[in-house]
């Protein structure tokens, strides 16, 4: 099976560059990696063409921009699995570092007809900018994360825990996944699945529950939703958020899913593929 990682990001080519090492010093390499670019300026094509010349570039790197034309992220993603090689689509965000088993396990657990689906380690602002400044990778459950998570930094830290046994996952409830638990920088699907439920809906307006919809479009398909939290991790580097529960965007995005959960929709209208046309 050949593998696409897609990386969506905006205007953060420090945090991109930490992300991309996290994901050359994974232990099972993608095929290629894949940035989905929503119109950032030239610092990020830069710090890409950087990381694909260097020698810390260890599979094909893509780079696949539009134009800054405000939020349009489900555009860019379908943009750029239409150019994904791979059979099996893994996505992650900009501002995240993998885990070094975080391709692996997402492979290990790949089915068809199921999207899977984690969570992520919200490292602290302290923590981070310090491993911005270095240019230092998170990879792992190391002690400098627990003490960030000790003196108030860090939050979540224990899904940076890796839990393989089928049986502690039952008993701390790491196997389970809600219907809307889908989250934009840790989940993965075949790209057949992306496709059957017509990747992306672009008509979301903000990065709001947009990666929620993916899954309840997977189940009203047919499809299954599996948990592999605590397996294939990712550390998402702190940065300010103006994100509400209350604006119109979050409102008009929240009555998209409404529609989509009464009407059991499996495909929005539209996504990577173009509206099908009425016949006459």
């Amino acid at each position: 099976m050949k593998v696409s990682v897609i990386v969506p990001t905006y205007n953060r080519p420090q945090e991109l560059q930490l992300c991309l090492l996290s994901l050359a010093a994974q232990s099972v390499l993608p095929d290629e990696v894949l940035v989905a670019d929503d119109g950032s300026r030239d610092k990020t094509r830069q710090a890409i063409e950087l990381f694909r010349e260097s020698d810390h570039c260890p599979f094909v790197l893509k780079h696949i921009w539009q134009e800054d034309s405000g939020f349009r992220k489900p555009r860019i993603l379908n943009e750029t699995v239409r150019n994904a090689a791979g059979d099996y689509l893994i996505f992650m965000d900009g501002d995240c570092m993998a885990h070094r088993e975080f391709v692996r396990s997402h492979l290990l657990h790949a089915e068809p007809g199921v999207m899977l689906g984690g969570k992520r380690v919200d490292v602290g602002p302290k923590l981070s900018r310090r491993l911005l400044e270095k240019q230092q990778i998170l990879n792992s459950l190391t002690f400098r994360l627990l003490l960030s998570s000790v003196v108030g930094d860090s939050r979540k830290v224990e899904e940076a825990l890796r839990i393989e046994s089928q049986f502690l996952r039952r008993s701390l409830h790491r196997d389970q996944i809600r219907d809307d638990g889908i989250w934009g920088c840790n989940f993965s699907a075949p790209k057949d699945l992306f496709f059957a439920i017509n990747g992306c809906d672009e008509d979301f307006m903000d990065g709001s529950i947009e990666d929620n919809d993916l899954g309840i479009r997977v189940l009203n398909s047919g499809g299954k939703l599996k948990s592999v939290r605590s397996l294939a991790v990712v550390f998402h580097l702190w940065h300010p958020s103006s994100w509400s529960f209350h604006n119109d965007k979050y409102l008009h995005n929240k009555k998209i899913l409404q529609q989509r959960i009464d009407r059991k929709e499996a495909r929005c209208v539209h996504g990577i593929q173009p509206p099908e046309r009425t016949k006459a």
